[in-house]
């Protein structure tokens, strides 16, 4: 199995219960990784209880301040020279039960072929009972001919926008990863490391460590390889509304994408945002404000 050469890095913070249920899930699939690596930055109140979930189940942990980043970085550091693959976990992901097998046999299948560097599992999301506006706005020929999304996942737009990866049919290979549930090669990534300037939430990490990664090699999302991540939570507050358009800008202005591109797909977002406030949606009012702040504060900067 793949895992004996692998360090598995799981950062988490102020989640106990979410870290213990993980690696007893891990434990229960009788999985062998080379090392499993615990980076936290709870607060003082939750330490020890992190410290003792880890202590039971002989795994490493190392403490840092609160950054996804910074966290995933250190892992990294502290990876055995040794190991073949590096495994990200976030840590409240539930894997089917035949997920790493699925994952072993294309690992081996590809462990000499130099072109594909990373390996992700595939999210299984509940489907929506029915397309919204959003979505079929996304799809449609308009945000196609503008560079703004396109109907085939896991695609990062000349925009900077990424289209979403869940519930794949088939083995197909992306622009990125979700750094949830993903193993990529020691080798291609030893020297790469996560962008600490995208704030203590890290946001868009995943596209930016991928985007460096891709440069020289191929990442793909193994369709059997399956999890599931129930517990996302959707922030809707005025300072992540900044932030998610300020670190998309940067992404764009670091990769020499289309800044006119990335500008219009903004602005047309902050419009879908007012039609779903005009709907009910009144807890995206603040998230909405702070991207109209973010686009303002993007446009001074250019």
């Amino acid at each position: 199995m793949f895992t004996q050469h692998t360090s598995l890095i799981i950062p988490t913070r102020n989640r106990a219960q979410y870290l213990e249920n993980l690696l007893t899930q891990l434990k229960a699939l009788k999985l062998k990784f080379k090392e499993i690596i615990v980076v936290d930055s709870s607060d003082k109140i939750n330490k020890n209880n992190i410290k003792n979930i880890c202590k039971k189940f002989s795994v490493s942990l190392y403490s840092s301040y609160p950054s996804i980043s910074n966290q995933r970085n250190l892992g990294i550091k502290k990876t055995k020279n040794d190991a073949k693959y590096i495994m990200f976990a976030d840590d409240d992901v539930v894997f089917f039960r035949n997920a790493f097998k699925f994952m072993n046999t294309k690992i081996n299948k590809n462990k000499n072929n130099t072109l594909i560097s990373g390996f992700g599992f595939n999210l299984i999301d509940k489907l929506p009972s029915k397309s919204s506006f959003l979505e079929n706005l996304k799809s449609s020929k308009i945000s196609q001919y503008f560079n703004l999304y396109s109907n085939k996942p896991g695609i990062i737009m000349k925009s900077g926008w990424q289209t979403k990866i869940a519930n794949i049919k088939k083995d197909i290979f992306v622009d990125w990863l979700y750094m949830c549930a993903s193993v990529y090669k020691y080798e291609s990534i030893k020297k790469l490391r996560f962008n600490l300037s995208l704030g203590s939430y890290s946001y868009l990490e995943d596209l930016d460590f991928c985007l460096n990664l891709k440069k020289k090699s191929k990442l793909i999302i193994i369709y059997n390889a399956k999890f599931l991540h129930p517990n996302f939570i959707e922030r809707n507050n005025f300072k992540f509304g900044i932030l998610e358009i300020e670190n998309r800008f940067n992404i764009v202005k670091k990769y020499n994408l289309n800044t006119s591109s990335f500008f219009l797909g903004a602005i047309i977002k902050v419009l879908i945002s007012f039609l779903e406030i005009f709907n009910g949606k009144f807890n995206s009012v603040n998230r909405c404000l702070g991207n109209i702040c973010g686009i303002f504060k993007c446009l001074i900067n250019f």
